[in-house]
């Protein structure tokens, strides 16, 4: 079974985040991809490399960093999380530049299907630590029922001073 919410977050709003988390749980941020068959660990929601935020990232537990699966891509000259084996949490910041705001999510599933064609479970730990994860997000964020969706604190600062939030695609969201 999937987890998922969408969210509205400015780089303060994730910053904030990140420290109320650290507060509560032990975790680890993980990039997407990797130049070797490990994991890529940085030290922060907010990571940018050469001046360019990563929208790839992973949430783990530090004592789940040798379960965590990659792939190999070749013609790409990376390794890839899978985060369906993995007791990975997929969380990425929302983009932003400066005049608009797309959203991200969390998102985690319970279950995946195994190698051998059979709905596995991850680890009650697991599942546990991803639901205290996800609670905590939402519980940091207001609720916008009429968008299905979350929102920061300067985030919605933002809007309300003239920002302009957007959808997936790029289009404005009109209020």
């Amino acid at each position: 079974m999937g987890h998922q919410s969408r969210f509205y977050m400015t780089p303060k709003d994730m910053g904030d985040f990140e420290r109320r988390l650290r507060e509560k749980t032990d975790f680890i941020i993980l990039l997407s991809e990797s130049p070797t068959s490990s994991p890529r660990v940085v030290d922060s929601l907010n990571f940018s490399e050469n001046g360019k935020p990563w929208y790839f990232k992973y949430l783990a537990r530090p004592e789940d960093l040798d379960a965590i699966v990659m792939r190999h891509l070749p013609e790409q000259g990376y390794w890839w999380v899978q985060d369906s084996p993995s007791p990975v949490i997929e969380f990425g910041p929302c983009p932003f530049d400066g005049k608009s705001l797309g959203p991200s999510r969390l998102y985690y599933v319970d279950t995946f299907l195994g190698p051998d064609r059979e709905w596995t479970e991850k680890s009650e730990a697991f599942r546990k630590w991803a639901k205290r994860v996800h609670t905590l997000l939402k519980k940091s964020l207001k609720w916008r029922a009429s968008y299905s969706d979350y929102i920061g604190a300067d985030a919605q600062a933002w809007v309300d001073a003239g920002g302009q939030l957007v959808t997936d695609t790029g289009q404005p969201i009109t209020w």
